[in-house]
């Protein structure tokens, strides 16, 4: 009797030790690997642990009635936890699968435990009669329900069975771990004989113990082929990204330029063409729809290049919204130009992002080999320039060139010195009068910028503002002018005089949301009444968007600022376009004027636009005024004002100053 308690008590401690060494193992592996399977594995040997040393104490103080039911209470909990733990890491291990044991946190289902423990415990506590039925639920009972919960997670397991050997070790281990709890409870049913029940414990204990062995081993080598697969995987994705633009799916910069070298050593004297294209203003569409959705974009356009009849031999994106195209089946201009046209489409149809159509458009830069260059770093770099060219020019597509490289240098320079001349001030402003021809009075200055470059000398405005264009500086500089020209009226306020300034205004200013509280800011710093300053656009820019010109009008108007239209006749001509847009004055061209004398159809032309502007209760000025016979044909057909040579030049601000003076004198 001693020797089989002896031999009862080391395979308890046995499995106790090897549940204690499993459950370290598998605690260490989840905190490297953060996954929820791990750690349910790990509340599972964790259990087991607690199962083990309750049976253990439970022999122990046998002999205390008082402690036998919170034995029996935490042997129930620990073991059912065991089974549940176990089958809820297999179930967690078949990715996106709904069970009630993994959408229950690991507390929750503790708690519930907890309540089936009680239940197996307190009724036969309470009621004496219910003692005969207390070893069928806490002893057989408890090893059926765990029996079939192991079987659950073998068949679990086994629905997902791969080539991996610990799957498959698991399965068979768990599988007879669930048979040897169902069969055991089934034979303490039917057994009689307590001699018998003894040798069929140490048995049933040697075999669990067994099983507990190759469990834990199982689920070990199952964790280090389950590193070594994601290790391979990860490998995989390393080398996927070494040569695939991880959101497009198209090539990326070092692939495309390693194929591309490929390409052209293969089929040196072929033409191949390198496509630079770029989305426009796709940062405003990332900040409107924002950048899920950008990204969705940038995926559903590298589909359409994948899907065209173009069929280019490469893609890739190299940046943001860029994207190179190879085209090897170019074989005259006139396929390139089709070419071209066929991807702008590709672009200019319509996305559907979040319930919203989005067009865009592109600029591409092109460059050609064995023309341009011979090597593919050459030949991307080539096409990188004509499409930043293209870019400062505003064209839909450009072609490199030779001397580009020249022009792009020659930018850069301009753009330091641009924003030096900002900086120091070396812009300077003048003023050219506007003659009320009803007084004879002066009705306002127009503002017009010189820089006084400190190398090159003074220059004139179209020395330097195409320039300013290309390299998007037209809002820094019209933000400088407007500063300086608000600034200029207050210090002339000071000297008594109380002249409004004309400030011309670029499109992409006035286009921007932000002018009206920048004006406002600017004309409370300065204290200057909005009466005295005067906005001019050009015809082109408020026919751009007339809906939201009209409102950018109105908001200044409002504040009683003046609005009007310069070089009038020279675009988008249209009696809507008067008739909608709530403007003060309109400017005539100097170029109607100029020929006006000589030249009936421009006299017609002039006479017709005073005529349409008083009819629509408008002001009309003439500019380029340089004769007297111009003048008195402006005067005869009731012109309302005039700008030109024939009264003054454009005046430094001293100059300005004195005129306003004689002005206020004569």
């Amino acid at each position: 009797m001693a020797a089989e308690i002896f031999a009862r008590l080391t395979i308890f401690l046995t499995e106790l030790g090897v549940a204690i060494l499993v459950s370290y193992l598998l605690w260490n592996l989840s905190r490297i690997y953060q996954q929820d399977f791990i750690r349910s594995w790990f509340l599972a040997f964790v259990a087991f642990v607690f199962y083990q040393s309750m049976i253990l104490m439970q022999l122990v103080f046998s002999f205390h009635p008082a402690l036998r039911d919170i034995f029996q209470f935490f042997i129930i909990v620990s073991s059912y936890s065991f089974a549940s733990f176990l089958v809820r890491g297999m179930l967690q291990t078949r990715s996106g699968e709904a069970h009630i044991l993994t959408d229950w946190t690991a507390r929750k289902l503790l708690c519930f435990i907890c309540g089936v423990a009680a239940l197996s415990v307190l009724p036969f506590s309470i009621v004496a009669a219910l003692e005969s039925w207390q070893q069928y639920f806490q002893w057989q009972f408890r090893l059926l329900l765990m029996g079939i919960l192991l079987l659950t997670a073998a068949v679990s397991l086994l629905q997902r069975l791969d080539k991996s050997l610990g799957q498959r070790l698991a399965a068979v281990a768990i599988s007879l771990w669930g048979l040897l709890y169902v069969g055991y409870a089934i034979l303490q049913l039917v057994n009689a004989q307590q001699m018998q029940d003894i040798q069929v414990a140490l048995v049933y204990k040697s075999v669990e113990l067994v099983l507990l062995c190759s469990v834990g081993l199982a689920l070990l080598i199952w964790l280090h082929e389950h590193e070594r697969t994601a290790n391979l995987q990860l490998t995989e994705k390393t080398r996927y990204l070494n040569r695939y633009d991880q959101l497009t799916g198209a090539l990326n910069r070092d692939a495309f330029l390693v194929q591309l070298q490929e390409r052209l050593q293969i089929a040196s004297e072929k033409p191949l063409h390198v496509l630079m294209l770029g989305l426009d203003k796709f940062k405003t569409i990332n900040e409107s729809v924002g950048l899920k959705q950008g990204d969705i974009l940038l995926r559903q356009l590298n589909k359409r290049f994948e899907g065209s009849i173009l069929k280019p031999a490469l893609i890739a994106r190299t940046g943001g919204d860029i994207f190179a195209l190879a085209l090897n089946d170019i074989n005259s201009e006139t396929q390139l130009q089709f070419a071209l046209r066929h991807l702008q489409q590709l672009v200019q149809k319509s996305f559907e992002l979040a319930g919203e159509q989005l067009q865009l458009s592109c600029t591409i830069g092109i460059s050609s080999a064995p023309e341009d260059a011979v090597s593919a770093e050459s030949l991307l770099q080539k096409a990188n320039i004509a499409f930043h060219q293209a870019k400062r020019l505003q064209s839909q597509n450009l072609a490199y060139r030779a001397g580009m490289e020249d022009e792009t240098a020659r930018l850069i320079s301009w753009e330091s010195e641009l924003l030096a001349a900002m900086q120091k001030n070396e812009f300077v402003l003048y003023f050219q009068p506007q003659i009320n021809l009803r007084s004879n009075q002066l009705d306002a200055f127009e503002v017009l910028v010189r820089w006084q470059h400190p190398q090159k000398g003074f220059l004139m405005p179209g020395q330097f503002l195409s320039f300013v264009e290309q390299l998007g500086f037209s809002r820094q500089l019209d933000f400088w002018i407007l500063q300086r020209a608000i600034q200029t009226i207050s210090e002339w306020r000071q000297l008594g005089l109380h002249v409004p300034l004309a400030v011309n205004m670029s499109p992409l200013h006035f286009q921007q949301d932000g002018l009206k509280q920048k004006i406002q800011e600017l004309l409370m710093q300065y204290k200057v009444s909005p009466e005295l300053l005067e906005l001019e656009i050009t015809e082109n820019t408020a026919m751009h968007d007339m809906e939201k010109g009209s409102n950018h009008v109105m908001e200044l108007q409002q504040m009683g600022i003046r609005v009007s239209i310069d070089d009038f006749g020279t675009g988008y001509s249209s009696l809507a376009y008067l008739r909608r847009m709530p403007i003060d004055k309109i400017k005539i061209d100097r170029s109607f004027v100029m020929d006006m004398a000589g030249n009936d159809s421009d006299m017609m032309i002039v006479k017709t636009m005073i005529k349409l502007a008083h009819g629509l209760g408008k002001r009309i000025l003439a500019e380029g005024v340089e004769t007297s016979i111009q003048l008195d044909l402006l005067k005869s057909m009731s012109c309302d004002a005039v700008q030109g040579y024939h009264f003054s030049k454009p005046l430094t601000e001293s100059d300005a100053i004195i005129y306003c003076k004689r002005q206020l004198s004569s």
